[in-house]
Order: structure tokens, then C-alpha cells, then sequence
């Protein structure tokens, strides 16, 4: 995804246009990023919104030296959603009971899983891992940006990752039991 410098340009100018052009090009992005982070996804529309206004206000603060226009503004919304799920009273928990001998999924079922379908089975992960695991795997930032971003130590970071490669190691066996009716093989 390329935003165009002029649109920049003329987002700094205050133009309607060039701000429609932005948000039009960006929703569909900063949407699925806003959908992975935030715990209670009824406020999405909420935190989208208030990123959008901290965008168009703190625009001239990007600095394409620095990196990505899109990169800057999916920054922002996560530090948004971080802040909302500290602040918020809602709770993500979910429990899965499995079989101590239900089958092992194929492979092949990951491959059918869908993108909706695969962020409901990571969101099944303890909250705090996932957290870091969504920051590190899925948006590339470094254990040191998100200590700073979740004001936790590096070494927490580190660790909360290890924790969820190997919740990630044994969670196959109930992938069929996540996905409820979906009728897939299995080894």
C-alpha cells in the first residue's frame, strides 16, 4: 500500500478530498490491525475513529525518512488499542476443554483456515501473549519497541513470546474444537 505524497501534502492542508483519499485507502488496514489487537472488538469502530483524528492532527509529525506512511499510522492505532484494553474493564477469556487423545489437525487445515478464522484461535491465547506475539510475529516490531510500548522489560517480552510458541505447540490438537462445526481431515 503506497499513499501518495500529495495526499500527505494535502492532508496537511486541511483538504476534505485528500483526507477521504487517506481514510479510504487506510480503513481497510488499519481495520484488520485493530481487529487483532483489541480485546472487546465492540469499540473497534471507536478506537478507528479516534486513530484517524491523531492522524489527520499529528500528520506533520510523520517523517518518511524514517519509514512507511501506512507503518506510522498502524503505530498509532496499536498504541490506541493498547491503551484502550489497559483502560477498558472488558476481558477476553476464553477456556477450551479438549480430549487428552483428540486427534492431531493436518496441516492442510491450516491451510483452509481463513484470516477470521486463524485470529479466533490466536486470540484463544493467554492475553498477554498474544499481545507480544501479534507485535512480534505479525507486525515485525523488535522486543525492544514493545517493552516501550507496553511498558514491560525486554527480557518480558522475550519470555511472553517464548510462552506463546509453545502454547502455540500444543494448541493443534484443539484447533478442530475452536473452529466448532468446520469439517476438516484429520491425521
Amino acid at each position: 500500500m503506497e499513499v501518495k505524497k500529495e495526499c500527505i501534502l494535502g492532508c496537511l492542508k486541511g483538504e476534505h478530498n485528500a483526507q477521504r483519499e487517506l481514510y479510504d485507502l487506510l480503513i481497510p488496514y488499519l481495520n484488520a490491525i485493530c481487529g487483532r489487537y483489541l480485546k472487546d472488538t465492540s469499540h473497534r469502530q471507536d478506537i478507528l475513529q479516534e486513530a484517524f483524528i491523531l492522524i489527520f492532527n499529528k500528520i506533520e509529525q510523520f517523517d518518511d525518512q524514517k519509514g512507511e506512511f501506512h507503518s506510522w499510522t498502524s503505530r498509532i492505532l496499536i498504541n490506541l488499542s493498547i491503551k484502550h484494553n489497559r483502560s477498558s474493564k472488558a476481558r477476553f477469556y476464553s477456556q477450551i476443554e479438549t480430549e487428552k487423545n483428540s486427534p492431531i489437525v493436518s496441516p492442510e487445515v491450516l491451510d483452509q483456515l481463513s484470516n477470521e478464522e486463524l485470529v479466533r484461535f490466536l486470540r484463544t491465547m493467554p492475553p498477554k501473549y498474544y499481545e507480544v506475539f501479534n507485535l512480534f510475529i505479525i507486525d515485525g516490531f523488535t522486543h525492544e519497541e514493545i517493552a516501550e510500548m507496553l511498558q514491560i522489560k525486554v527480557s518480558l517480552s522475550r519470555k511472553r513470546l517464548a510462552r506463546a510458541r509453545v502454547w502455540l505447540q500444543e494448541k493443534p490438537k484443539s484447533l478442530n474444537a475452536i473452529l466448532g462445526d468446520y469439517r476438516f481431515s484429520i491425521s
